[in-house]
């Protein structure tokens, strides 16, 4: 081999080699989430990087500060190997409003602009004050009437929130809606080759959202006013203490009882465990009933295929054995999801071998746009 040839052949690009993709980014309420995927040549995604770190003050004071937001993300990014400054990011569910929309479409019309006709009456105010982006739902091509889900949000909020990103020294690739994040993520952990639709609880402090996946499809996303708070004021108030206390409780306590341990004041923690179970069965028994007229719609909509089974994403995963708990309620396979980067690029899924990350979906589901190689809705 000639010299010229031998510097050719080390430079060429080995059969390893990965590419980097930008960061997926969410502003939650109370923490700041950060992903990061890499593709091999022979298209496995692995993680690249990850971070969750909470605000040392509340998201407003964060984002009214550039120099504080900015210092929180270097602190995220500086904890692991996080490589260059592109973000796909999501407003903050507080800024957003989603909505259905059924519309029609006329012989050579676009769907945005029959959205458009029917949009002034579910909007306040002119249109052209709000960023507006819209996902199919249904399309039926012997059908007029469409379907999409359609998210809206103040201009002014959209800029504030791009421009205190901007300021914290990040590149902003690409402004994404969260239902999309969660649709991609869902649709790749999902056993390969098979259609499966799949309901997404993303627990908030004050809402949750119901997302329905079908296939590679979003099929629904609405919001229930049940959340964090509401369960923890209701187990505050039955017990008489405080909120932060009832909070602490949570955190020390499982839900599901064959967790607890006998030789470690077993008869205890199966007491605390059934007494709280008691206080937010009520509730629960709310988001059930929501649940049902879910898989309800999603059985008229796939032609008689309900929901297969549910996924739990928030601040409600986190509580150990709530899984299990609204499983009994709905008679379906719940789980917490599982870490998704351990499942993708490969086939086979467990839960019980994947430490759960909950509160990393969506930015890992952001994170992954542009990077599958089947991403089509």
């Amino acid at each position: 081999m000639s010299a010229l040839a031998s510097v050719i052949q080390k430079f060429k690009p080995t059969a390893n080699a990965k590419r980097i993709g930008p960061i997926g980014l969410e502003c939650s309420l109370t923490e700041l989430h950060l992903a990061q995927v890499e593709v091999s040549s022979d298209n496995v995604i692995t993680r690249h990087a990850m971070a969750s770190l909470p605000y040392p003050e509340s998201r407003e004071a964060m984002f009214s500060s550039p120099k504080k937001m900015r210092a929180l993300i270097h602190q995220a990014m500086g904890s692991d190997r996080f490589q260059g400054k592109q973000v796909i990011t999501t407003l903050p569910a507080s800024d957003t409003r989603i909505l259905q929309v059924s519309y029609h479409v006329q012989d050579g019309q676009a769907d945005d602009a029959a959205l458009l006709k029917v949009l002034p009456e579910r909007i306040d105010g002119d249109l052209k004050d709000y960023v507006i982006d819209y996902l199919p739902v249904r399309s039926e091509k012997r059908s007029e009437e469409h379907l999409a889900i359609v998210a809206v949000a103040r201009c002014k909020a959209v800029i504030q929130y791009l421009e205190i990103l901007r300021k914290s020294g990040l590149k902003i690739k690409q402004l994404e809606i969260g239902p999309s994040a969660i649709r991609r993520l869902i649709a790749s952990i999902g056993p390969q080759g098979e259609h499966e639709n799949v309901l997404a609880i993303n627990f908030g402090r004050n809402q949750s959202f119901l997302t329905v996946v079908s296939g590679r499809r979003l099929l629904l996303d609405q919001s229930v006013n049940l959340g964090e708070i509401k369960l923890l004021e209701s187990i505050a108030s039955a017990l008489d203490m405080t909120l932060n206390s009832a909070r602490e409780l949570v955190n020390n306590t499982r839900f599901s009882m064959r967790d607890s341990h006998p030789d470690h004041d077993g008869n205890l923690d199966i007491d605390i465990a059934g007494t709280l179970q008691e206080i937010i069965k009520p509730i629960f028994m709310e988001l059930t009933e929501e649940i049902n007229r879910v898989l309800v719609y999603t059985a008229s909509q796939t032609h008689g295929e309900s929901v297969s089974r549910i996924y739990l994403l928030g601040s409600l995963a986190r509580w150990e054995g709530i899984d299990q708990l609204l499983n009994n309620l709905v008679k379906l396979p719940v789980e917490t999801i599982p870490d998704p980067l351990q499942h993708l690029g490969h086939p086979a899924r467990s839960s019980a071998n994947s430490q759960a990350k909950p509160e990393i979906a969506v930015a890992t589901g952001l994170a992954l746009n542009g990077m599958l190689k089947n991403d089509g809705y």
